[in-house]
């Protein structure tokens, strides 16, 4: 056996308390080497006399549980192995593993692996053993439980107008502070027209909604805020905005706010204070000047030189490169509580439903946790959202984040059913089912269950973009997102086929029917319909059943005690008769999506680009 392929974290993603008396624990061994894992499990205290009457104590073996472990998933280059440990009342545990080939056995402990003989029994040296100290509930990671059940919708304010009626001309960029309608005026959303579309938005089913910044701030994509307690007054006043928030409310749509706490813009009063006055000025250490010395008024003249390489012109840090945006210094306690006070500033008098933050992992741990502290203290259900692009489990402890926006997802998504990507690699259906299954051995199910899951968003390209604009082909991949566990989030006018690349995704959303994929928006309608009827649409854990070949179709499933979901989705551009899996042929189900009865036999007719939703008792 191959012991430099196992993997083994304890207190983290593969091992973690899903509640105050069960623990989930992982592993992960190289594909294809490992027949069966023995998860060992005991009370550390247990010990007992050596023999009657005797003071020396030994590790009592013969107590521990023996407990097969489940391979749950399998990614590129592993298997990944689970067991839940439920029930035990003593709240800590020491625990190893025992790993067995076909061949030979092996313990696998913290310190070194152990060859087991065939009649094997646990090892006593208790030094060997991982170690879980102890569950304390105030540790535990906990969440909204409306978060799991909610669709999002997100809104780009500006473009979300209740009276445009052209597509931004293309020469247009997506930083620019205003674009032009077709007739060259320019246009905007605000707080009111969105309010006068608050039921189409819960008639599409969606049931909360994720603003990007609305404070008051010079440019139209507002993430270089000016004043975080004043809405922006190209969208109205703070005033309709709590009335926005109200009325969304009687609708049951949440209202979730976007934070830019890394940076502020360079029109902040406290920033032009420091211009100003330089280190004089008392806001001087809420940012990070680098040299105290030298003027803070970036270098222009240094910036357009030949050879000039990013950054070099600025004497203070700021989000990437952008000299409009100067980083907040959070560590400053002055500049920490301002930042803070905003927040719950809108927590306690509109009462929101969540906060995203923007470039979240750029700003430090230590802020985020006091952030949540007061936060959660306001209002113990709100929803605490990161923007963070890649592997997040150390902001998802229980003291900072409940959940990121999950690009983790959007990557394979993109991937596997995307025909436009000039600079990714398409990825086939055993690809997509790799990257999907260490997507869901990378966090704790409970964790997975409130990720913010997207196709696309403001810094992306548009799904349709990457589905080379085939209304069809976009289907599948809002099948599988809301058909995935987690907190699904739809880009405004996504839902009627607004497209768009990286550069041209914060279009006008287009009001007129004649404008819209009417299709299209019955089809994901649906989906989220289905999904809040439902409970499986929602469950974490997937079976796969089938992927790809020649036919290139995922067939996968969900299951709990009341039933079954079987989920095909044929990805490619031909029909074919698909070969069911044993399991799923010569039953009675049910055709989810069009509401009817059907009996299934060894082979099923699958359309292009099409899928189908079966539900088995």
């Amino acid at each position: 056996m191959d012991l430099a392929a196992f993997i083994h974290e304890p207190i983290g993603a593969l091992s973690y308390a899903f509640d105050s008396e069960t623990l989930h624990i992982r592993i992960k061994t190289k594909k294809n080497d490992i027949q069966s894992v023995t998860l060992l499990a005991i009370d550390p205290f247990n010990w007992k006399p050596v023999a009657k009457d005797s003071h020396v104590y030994e590790f009592a073996v013969d107590t521990m549980l023996h407990v097969e472990m489940k391979k749950e998933y399998v990614t590129r280059y592993h298997d990944c192995w689970f067991a839940e440990l439920p029930g035990f009342n003593w709240r800590r545990i020491k625990y190893a593993f025992v790993l067995e080939d076909g061949r030979e056995f092996c313990f696998a402990g913290c310190q070194q692996f152990v060859p087991l003989p065939e009649d094997w029994t646990p090892p006593k040296d208790h030094t060997n053993y991982f170690h879980y100290p102890y569950i304390l509930e105030e540790d535990l990671y906990t969440a909204p439980e409306w978060v799991s059940d909610t669709v999002w919708y997100q809104i780009f304010p500006d473009r979300f107008n209740r009276s445009a009626t052209a597509v931004p001309s293309d020469d247009i960029l997506e930083w620019g502070s205003d674009q032009l309608d077709g007739n060259g005026k320019k246009f905007g959303g605000n707080l009111q027209g969105i309010s006068e579309k608050l039921d189409y938005i819960r008639d599409l089913g969606c049931t909360g909604i994720y603003f990007t910044p609305l404070f008051d701030s010079p440019s139209s994509h507002k993430y270089d805020t000016r004043d975080y307690f004043k809405i922006d007054p190209h969208f109205g006043d703070n005033e309709t905005f709590g009335q926005m928030v109200e009325e969304a409310h009687k609708r049951g749509i949440r209202v979730m706010l976007d934070a830019v706490f890394n940076h502020c813009g360079y029109e902040h009063p406290f920033w032009q204070d420091v211009l100003k006055h330089g280190s004089s000025s008392p806001y001087f250490d809420y940012f990070y000047i680098l040299d105290a010395d030298k003027p803070v008024v970036p270098d222009t003249a240094l910036a357009a030189r030949e050879g000039y390489y990013f950054g070099e012109h600025l004497n203070y840090r700021t989000f990437a490169y952008t000299d409009q945006m100067p980083k907040w210094n959070t560590g400053n306690p002055a500049a920490r509580e301002y930042l803070i006070s905003a927040a719950v500033y809108w927590t306690e008098h509109y009462n929101i439903d969540g906060w995203r933050l923007d470039v979240a992992n750029e700003v430090s741990h230590d802020f985020w946790r006091e952030f949540r502290k007061r936060i959660k203290a306001i209002r113990k259900d709100i929803y605490i959202l990161g923007e963070n692009w890649l592997y997040s489990n150390p902001w998802l402890q229980g003291d900072q984040f409940d959940a990121v926006m999950n690009y983790e997802f959007t990557g394979p998504v993109t991937r596997y059913f995307g025909t436009n990507l000039p600079e990714q690699e398409q990825y086939t259906a055993e690809d997509f089912v790799y990257a999907i299954n260490q997507l869901l051995v990378s966090y704790p199910k409970h964790v997975a269950r409130n990720m913010f899951n997207l196709l696309d968003s403001h810094d992306t390209a548009r799904i349709l973009h990457f589905c080379g604009g085939d209304p069809e082909l976009v289907k599948l991949p809002y099948v599988f997102l809301l058909t995935y566990g987690g907190s699904p989030s739809i880009y405004y006018g996504g839902e009627v086929g607004l497209g768009g690349d990286e550069h041209h995704n914060r279009q006008c959303m287009p009001w007129k029917t004649e404008q819209q994929n009417l299709t299209l928006y019955q089809t994901i309608r649906r989906l989220i319909g289905l999904r809040k009827e439902n409970p499986l649409f929602k469950a974490i854990d997937i079976v796969w059943l089938s992927a790809g070949g020649a036919t290139h179709t995922l067939i996968y499933k969900k299951e709990s005690r009341s039933g079954t979901l079987f989920v095909l989705i044929h990805n490619s551009s031909e029909p074919a008769d698909i070969g069911l899996p044993g399991e799923m042929q010569g039953r009675k189900m049910r055709d989810l999506y069009n509401d009817q009865p059907v009996e299934t036999a060894a082979e099923i007719r699958m359309e292009a680009y099409s899928f189908r939703l079966l539900a088995a008792e």
